[in-house]
């Protein structure tokens, strides 16, 4: 009978350590990689587990490889993507083309693409707009094109433009503080240097005609 004694003083440590290994309290805050399961507004679910996340993880997505950590009462947040994970995928986009009066442009049976990625608040990304025969181009005002996200409140940043009608045309693409959608500007044979595309603007657009912009900029969130 005294034999067993230790044994059951075993067993009754055994299983004390057993559940505080599974008791964050008992064992303090701790961290481990898992895979993105769902997305939702802030948060990640790795399985059964819900995190918050930190605002350096931008671009998140399901399959994402992340950094989840728990505290000691339980709570998990998810420090971001592990450094195996490429930061963030290119996306695709349809930018909006407005006008600064109506009519509106239609692309009709034209083109207009946009790709796009972040790194943090660095937004990188392009656009493309290809005429078609029955593309119109709106009225003699400004043309605009929507950003993948709002710029920051403080800057101005001057990006690649280019306008091919038969010869290629270089111009600015310009993202003012704050700005969701940026206008172009190219070289005028008139005053001022610099005149702000539109329909008859570097030239009267028609069917083949392009316009590619570059953009590289600080995003506000």
């Amino acid at each position: 009978m005294t034999s067993s004694i230790p044994d059951l003083a075993d067993a009754i440590r055994l299983q004390a350590v057993t559940a505080g290994a599974a008791e964050p309290i008992v064992r303090g805050a701790d961290w481990q990689t898992a895979t993105v399961t769902a997305v939702g507004a802030g948060t990640v679910d790795c399985g059964t587990i819900t995190a918050r996340c930190l605002d350096s993880y931008q671009g998140r997505a399901i399959d994402d490889r992340v950094v989840i950590a728990q505290s000691g009462n339980g709570n998990w947040i998810c420090l971001g993507r592990t450094s195996s994970t490429p930061d963030t995928e290119w996306d695709d986009y349809v930018p909006t083309w407005t006008t600064d009066a109506n009519p509106q442009p239609s692309v009709g049976n034209g083109s207009l693409t946009g790709r796009w990625k972040r790194d943090g608040r660095t937004i990188v990304g392009w656009v493309n707009l290809v005429a078609g025969s029955t593309t119109t181009f709106g009225s003699s005002s400004d043309w605009n094109f929507s950003l993948p996200v709002q710029a920051a409140s403080v800057g101005t940043r001057l990006c690649h433009a280019e306008a091919l009608a038969g010869s290629r045309l270089a111009g600015q693409f310009v993202i003012s503080p704050s700005q969701t959608a940026s206008k172009c500007y190219f070289p005028s044979t008139t005053t001022p240097p610099l005149v702000s595309c539109r329909s008859d603007r570097p030239f009267a657009w028609a069917n083949g005609n392009q316009l590619r912009i570059d953009y590289l900029y600080e995003a506000a969130s």
